[in-house]
């Protein structure tokens, strides 16, 4: 006969008389003690539901970590990305010709106009 892997229990009917012609059923259960198997068996989920919770826990610090460190780093590019349009802004108002002729001016230089060449 094959083994069934659900629980028995065994139960011992007794009667037991009230009154006159009036039984009483009476159920006895007997508990059957776990199997070395059946130990392991849950000592195992056990411990896998731990570690799978740890895992949990751990990668939820570790997300949590990595975002920080993502959020520091895009606040760092734009905080670059601002120097280099200030510098961009600077570069295109120390460049611009009318600047340059009234410092020539001041240094007593001045525009020959047929020592220009134009290239196309």
């Amino acid at each position: 006969m094959a083994d069934s892997s659900a629980r028995r229990y065994d139960f011992a009917y007794e009667q037991s008389y009230v009154n006159d012609n009036q039984s009483e059923l009476v159920l006895s259960t007997s508990k059957v003690k776990y199997s070395l198997f059946e130990k392991a068996l849950l000592a195992t989920g056990v411990v896998v539901s731990l570690l799978l919770a740890t895992l949990c826990i751990s990668t939820s610090n570790l997300a949590t970590a990595t975002q920080s460190d993502l959020s520091e780093i895009q606040q760092a590019i734009t905080t670059n990305q601002n120097k280099v349009t200030d510098l961009n802004q600077r570069i295109g108002e120390l460049t611009t010709s009318s600047r340059l002729a009234k410092i020539a001016r001041e240094q007593g230089l001045s525009l020959n106009e047929s020592n220009i060449r134009t290239i196309r």
